[in-house]
């Protein structure tokens, strides 16, 4: 009974300190700290302010950045279901790993589902709902997730873009670019002038 109210207790502290860090470098380093996930490499960002089910079964490897609103699932609960169809208990819950491995990017609210490994050298699009293994060197969205492109194809058209500011003496914050690089909106052009 305590080990009961104790992890309660406890999941409610983890849930308040990750709402009330803003910063995912500090959460990740927190969740790192306090072995909350199994492991946690170098260089990782963890911006959800929701943990999962088991986060003992997550592993991030090194430089793994995870956005916001990102649901990392352990498990389903599925069984609870069929158990009451049955009227038994003979359903078992379903789990496994989420081990997301160097240099991967997932975007906002993606879903990664329990039993998922991804490669090195990734990037999840946001909303992506990735249901399998995706292999080294992939960018993949959608629902379910499928290749869509190369790691490398992204990286080199994110190197293209990143040119105009590479000689900025001001910190490179979005409102700083746009002095560099103006993005000039629709509704400012004559395109609706009459």
């Amino acid at each position: 009974m305590f080990y009961i109210v104790f992890d309660k207790v406890r999941r409610i502290f983890i849930q308040f300190k990750l709402i009330i860090t803003r910063n995912g470098w500090k959460k990740a380093e927190w969740l790192k700290k306090h072995k909350i996930f199994y492991h946690i490499g170098e260089h990782c960002y963890y911006h959800p302010n929701i943990l999962p089910a088991e986060p003992f079964l997550v592993c991030l490897h090194d430089n793994v950045i995870i956005s916001a609103g990102v649901r990392l699932i352990t498990h389903s609960a599925v069984n609870s279901m069929f158990n009451y169809e049955d009227n038994n208990h003979n359903y078992v819950c379903k789990h496994g790993k989420v081990e997301i491995h160097s240099n991967v990017y997932i975007g906002a609210d993606a879903i990664i589902n329990y039993g998922v490994t991804i490669g090195k050298n990734c990037i999840i699009a946001a909303g992506a709902v990735v249901t399998k293994d995706i292999p080294d060197g992939s960018v993949v969205g959608g629902v379910p997730a499928k290749v869509i492109g190369s790691y490398y194809e992204v990286k080199k058209k994110h190197a293209k873009f990143s040119e105009p500011f590479y000689n900025m003496k001001e910190q490179r914050t979005v409102e700083n670019m746009l002095k560099v690089q103006p993005v000039k909106f629709d509704i400012d052009g004559d395109r609706y002038e009459k």
